[in-house]
C-alpha cells in the first residue's frame, strides 16, 4: 500500500532516499513482523511501503513533532499550513520565532523545512535551526491531500524522539529495520560524500552502530542499512552481511545539473526468496 506515490514524501530532507525507494522495496525481505526506522528523516521508504506496523524513530525532536502533530491533531495543522504563503520576510521572521505549543512547533518546522536550502536541517551550537532560506518561492507549499493520506498512515505508526540505540533496543524477532545513518563530515574528503550537514553522527557513532546491528542479527531481527561506500565505514558492519552498490545522484546541490553521482552500499543480513 502506497499513501504518497512512489518517491513522494511530505517533507523534503537532505539525504532522503526519494529517489531509491523501488530499488530499495525490490531488496527487501517477502515477510516482517514489525517495520521500523530508527533514522526516520523524511520516512520516504516508510511512506513508500505503507506498512501495517511500523515503529519510526529520530533524535530530532522537531521532526518527531512535527509528525505527531501531523496525526493526531491532522485538520488544525493541515488549516494553519495551506493559509501561509511563500515569503522570504516571512521565513526569516518564522525561523527567528521560538513557538512553545506542539501545534505551533509543527507549523514553524514545516514551513522552514518546505522553503530552506536543499531541505537541510542543521543548528548552531546554541541549537537554533541557522539554515538559509533557498530560492524556491512555490506558489502552492502543501497538497491537502498528500497531508491527509501520511496523517493516515502515521496512525499505524509508533512515534520516539530518541537515539537509534534506543529505538533499535525494542526490536525483536522476525522484526524489519530499514537503517540509513548519516555520513559524518570526513566523508566528504575520501569517504564518499557528505550529505549531512551536522556534527552530530560521528564515526564513533558508526562503530556504535556496527556493533548493534550484530547483536541484532544474533537476536534475528531483519536487517537492511544504507551506508557509505568507503572502507573505514565499512569495516565497522558485519562482514557476513550481503552487500549490493547503488549509485544515485545526489540531492545536495542548488542546481540540479551539478549534483554528481554517488555510491553507496545496501547491507542485509537475509536472502531474499
Amino acid at each position: 500500500m502506497k499513501t504518497q506515490g512512489e518517491g513522494r514524501t511530505i517533507l523534503r530532507w537532505a539525504g532522503s532516499k526519494r529517489r531509491l525507494v523501488k530499488r530499495l522495496a525490490n531488496l527487501l525481505p517477502r515477510r516482517w513482523e514489525n517495520y521500523v526506522e530508527p533514522m526516520a528523516g523524511a520516512a520516504a521508504l516508510f511512506f513508500h511501503l505503507g506498512p501495517r506496523k511500523a515503529l519510526l524513530g529520530d533524535i530530532n525532536p522537531e521532526l518527531v513533532n512535527f509528525y505527531k502533530v501531523l496525526r493526531n491533531d491532522t485538520s488544525e495543522l493541515i488549516s494553519r499550513l495551506i493559509s501561509l504563503r511563500a515569503s522570504k520576510t516571512q521565513y526569516y521572521v518564522i525561523r527567528e520565532s521560538t513557538p512553545t505549543s506542539e501545534l505551533n512547533r509543527a507549523i514553524r518546522f514545516a514551513y522552514l523545512n518546505r522553503l530552506c536550502w536543499n531541505g537541510l536541517y542543521r543548528v548552531n551550537q546554541k541549537g537554533d535551526f541557522n539554515v538559509p532560506m533557498g530560492d524556491r518561492l512555490p506558489r502552492k507549499l502543501w497538497d491537502p491531500e498528500e497531508l491527509n493520506a501520511a496523517a493516515r498512515q502515521l496512525r499505524r505508526a509508533k512515534l520516539v524522539n530518541a537515539d537509534f540505540e534506543t529505538t533499535l533496543g525494542r526490536l525483536k524477532a522476525g522484526d524489519f529495520a530499514f537503517v540509513d545513518p548519516p555520513y559524518p563530515r570526513g566523508a566528504q574528503t575520501g569517504f564518499g560524500f557528505n550529505r549531512y550537514a551536522t556534527d552530530f553522527f560521528s564515526f564513533e557513532d558508526h562503530i556504535r552502530l556496527g556493533r548493534i546491528i550484530e547483536q541484532l542479527d544474533r537476536r534475528g531481527v531483519l536487517l537492511m542499512v544504507l551506508l557509505s561506500q568507503s572502507p573505514d565505514i565499512l569495516r565497522h558492519y558485519p562482514l557476513w552481511f550481503n552487500r549490493i552498490p547503488l549509485r544515485s545522484k545526489s540531492l545536495i546541490s542548488s542546481r540540479s545539473e551539478s549534483r554528481r553521482m554517488v555510491s553507496e552500499i545496501v547491507m542485509t543480513n537475509y536472502v531474499r526468496s
